[in-house]
This record gives C-alpha cells, sequence and structure tokens, in this order.
C-alpha cells in the first residue's frame, strides 16, 4: 500500500482509507499531467506554507 501522511503543523492527522486514496489519486492525477515529472518516481513530498 501506498504510505500518505497529512502532518499539519507537526501534528499527523489520521486518514481512513477513502481520505488516503483520494488524496493520493489527486495528487498522482496533477502529476501525470505535469510536464518534466520523471515517470520512474519513487516518492513524493509537498510541502506547503500558509
Amino acid at each position: 500500500m501506498t504510505e500518505v501522511k497529512l502532518i499539519i503543523d507537526d501534528k499527523e492527522i489520521p486518514l481512513n482509507d477513502l481520505m488516503r486514496e483520494m488524496l493520493i489519486n489527486l495528487i498522482l492525477g496533477y502529476i501525470k499531467s505535469a510536464k518534466g515529472v520523471p515517470e520512474d518516481k519513487k516518492s513524493i513530498k509537498i510541502e506547503i506554507g500558509l
């Protein structure tokens, strides 16, 4: 299973199976349409500063 963590202000937010799959599919769908992303990727890190 793909490992996904949602961390907000250094606190891990638990994800149920549905939320985990939705987050994975959203991110992978975006990345598949982006140019310059290697096909043989092993991990993805997204950080958003607010």
